[in-house]
C-alpha cells in the first residue's frame, strides 16, 4: 500500500517536471483571444449610440405596445321581416280598352314595317332614276359655251320630248363617234321660210305674205333669223312649218358649232335625253337651265 502511494507520488512530480519543459503555446493564443475580444468591444461602442440621441428620442427606449388582440364577434343579423299584404288582383279590361290597346299593337306594327321598307322603296327609286333614267356624259368641245365648257360633267335624263329651250344630247345625222349637244330652239309646228342662204323661224306659226319683200324690221315677232349650208337649205326649202317629231337646235357659241345650220332637223328618234344636272367640276355643281 505505501509503495502504490510513493509510485502515485513520484508520476505525478515527472508529470510536472514534463510540464515545465514544454513551450508555452497556449500564452500565444491567450494573446490573440484577448487582442479579438479588444476588437469586438471597440466594434461594440462604435454601433453603440450616444446617450444625448438617446435622449432625444427617448421613444426608442421605450418598447411599443403591443396591439391588444380582440376576437372576432360578428352579430347576427336578424332577418327583415317584409310586410306582404294581400295581393292586388288584376283589374279586369273593358272591352273598350281591349279594342284601343288592339290598335294602338297594330299601329306600332305598320310603323315599323313603314320604318323598314320606305328606306328600300326610297334606294330602289334612286337605282330606277339613275340608272334606267338618266345617264352620265362628259363635254367635249366648245359649242356650248359658256352654258357647257369643255370637260364638264352632267347628267342626261333620258326622254324623247323636249321643250323649247332645253339643251339635249342626240346621235346626229353626220358620220360621228359622238353624241352632240345643243339647245332646242324650233319645235314642231314652227312656221319656216327661205330667202336666200337665210333660214326665218318664227315659234308663232306666223309667216309673213310676201316674203321676198319683207324686210327685217318688219318680220313678226319671235322671229329667228340663221343662214344655212347648202346641205341644210336644199332640206328646209321644201317645208314652211317644221314637222312633228322634228326640231332646230343650235349651239350656244355660234361661231363655233355644227348644228341644224349644218345638218337640218334633228328627229326625236334621234334624241337621248335632256341635260339636267352638272356634278363636275365641283366649283360649278347645280342644275342647267
Amino acid at each position: 500500500m505505501d509503495e502504490f502511494v510513493e509510485n502515485l507520488k513520484r508520476m505525478k512530480r515527472e508529470g510536472d517536471s514534463q510540464a515545465g519543459k514544454r513551450p508555452m503555446t497556449n500564452k500565444r493564443k491567450k494573446i490573440d483571444l484577448a487582442g479579438q475580444t479588444k476588437k469586438t468591444e471597440e466594434k461594440r461602442k462604435l454601433k453603440r449610440k450616444p446617450e444625448s440621441e438617446l435622449k432625444q428620442r427617448p421613444e426608442a427606449q421605450e418598447a411599443p405596445e403591443r396591439p391588444r388582440v380582440i376576437e372576432n364577434k360578428v352579430k347576427k343579423k336578424k332577418p327583415v321581416e317584409r310586410k306582404t299584404g294581400p295581393k292586388k288582383k288584376r283589374r279586369k279590361l273593358s272591352p273598350e280598352e281591349i279594342e284601343r290597346r288592339r290598335k294602338k299593337r297594330q299601329k306600332e306594327q305598320i310603323l315599323e314595317i313603314i320604318k323598314f321598307v320606305l328606306p328600300v322603296v326610297i334606294m330602289a327609286a334612286i337605282v330606277f332614276v339613275f340608272i334606267f333614267k338618266t345617264s352620265p356624259h362628259m363635254v367635249d368641245g366648245d359649242s356650248m359655251n359658256p352654258t357647257l365648257i369643255n370637260g364638264d360633267k352632267v347628267i342626261v335624263t333620258r326622254t324623247k320630248q323636249p321643250e323649247r329651250y332645253d339643251i339635249i344630247t342626240f346621235d346626229p345625222p353626220v358620220d360621228s363617234d359622238f353624241q352632240y349637244v345643243k339647245r332646242v330652239i324650233g319645235m314642231p309646228g314652227d312656221a319656216v321660210w327661205v330667202n336666200g342662204t337665210d333660214l326665218f323661224i318664227n315659234e308663232g306659226g306666223n309667216m309673213p305674205e310676201n316674203i321676198e319683200e319683207t324686210a327685217a324690221n318688219n318680220l313678226p315677232d319671235g322671229t329667228i333669223k340663221v343662214t344655212l349650208s347648202s346641205k341644210a337649205l336644199e332640206q328646209m326649202e321644201q317645208i314652211d312649218k317644221i314637222p312633228e317629231n322634228c326640231y332646230f337646235v343650235l349651239g350656244d357659241n355660234r361661231t363655233n358649232s355644227t348644228d341644224s345650220r349644218d345638218f337640218g332637223l334633228v328627229g326625236s328618234s334621234s334624241i337621248e335625253g335632256i341635260v339636267s344636272f352638272r356634278y363636275g367640276p365641283l366649283s360649278s355643281i347645280g342644275w342647267i337651265s
